[in-house]
């Protein structure tokens, strides 16, 4: 058997990859620290935390809207707000959408949350943490928040890459059937829903070893396999200090991902 050694992906690795291999070099070969962290990452974070921690609430009558808007304020980080109003502000709106969202998505205690799962491909080990597996019709079904601003429509759930790769570790990790993948869109309260099919996580798994392989020939080969993408995720990037070319976009402000007037 020939001798192969596998490159470690995620969905959030390979989407870095696709956007910019100058990126990935420095994020995932040189390990280099991101810097700060953006006021929507802030408030992903603890909407998150909020909707994973409030199923650890024992009694099902205290497991209600507002204890989950309570949970926000305890997970809450003013890390990338402008200043202390503005990150009070949202903070409340925060707890606000979370709270509406668990009354107009009430859901028994999940099989998993935020579990961290693995497969195999051809060149590469998959691994993904998904933010909540629910039960239904004996089948087990994949739900990934969203907190950004663009609601999803059924097109986004289908060419999810995360939320295909979230199905395939599920299945060869948990030996259950896990095809039926959710984007919930926390602020609208809206849910679109995916089934896959042996074809299309066949396309998903195919794409990431294709992906896999030619990270690993880039790494073989060193720095100048890592070429820069400038282009408008320049903006955005953790690492604009670090790249030649970042120059060419100006930055964004650290909570330009809020919507409305506060992105400004």
């Amino acid at each position: 058997m020939t001798d192969r050694r596998l490159v470690a992906v995620s969905p959030t690795k390979l989407d870095v990859w696709q956007q910019c291999a100058y990126r990935f070099r420095l994020q995932y070969v040189d390990k280099v620290a991101a810097k700060g962290r953006w006021a929507h990452q802030s408030l992903g974070i603890a909407v998150h935390a909020a909707l994973r921690d409030w199923f650890d609430i024992d009694d099902a009558g205290e497991r209600t809207p507002e204890s989950a808007g309570r949970l926000v304020h305890l997970h809450w980080s003013d890390l990338g707000f402008r200043d202390e109003e503005q990150s009070r502000r949202w903070r409340d709106i925060a707890a606000d959408m979370v709270s509406r969202y668990c009354l107009e998505h009430p859901a028994p205690v999940p099989f998993g949350r935020e579990r961290s799962l693995g497969a195999l491909g051809e060149h590469v080990t998959l691994s993904g943490r998904i933010d909540r597996i629910d039960e239904k019709d004996g089948e087990l079904v994949i739900v990934d928040y969203k907190t950004g601003t663009t609601v999803p429509t059924v097109d986004d759930v289908k060419v999810s890459r995360a939320l295909a790769i979230y199905s395939i570790v599920a299945e060869r990790s948990l030996h259950r059937t896990a095809r039926v993948v959710q984007l919930h869109h926390v602020p609208s309260g809206i849910v679109v829903e995916h089934r896959h099919t042996d074809e299309s996580l066949a396309r998903h798994l195919s794409r990431a070893d294709v992906m896999g392989r030619d990270m690993a020939v880039a790494i073989a080969t060193g720095e100048s396999a890592f070429a820069t993408s400038p282009g408008p995720l320049c903006g955005w990037c953790d690492y604009r200090d670090r790249c030649p070319d970042s120059g060419q976009v100006p930055p964004q402000v650290p909570w330009a991902g809020l919507p409305s007037a506060d992105a400004t």
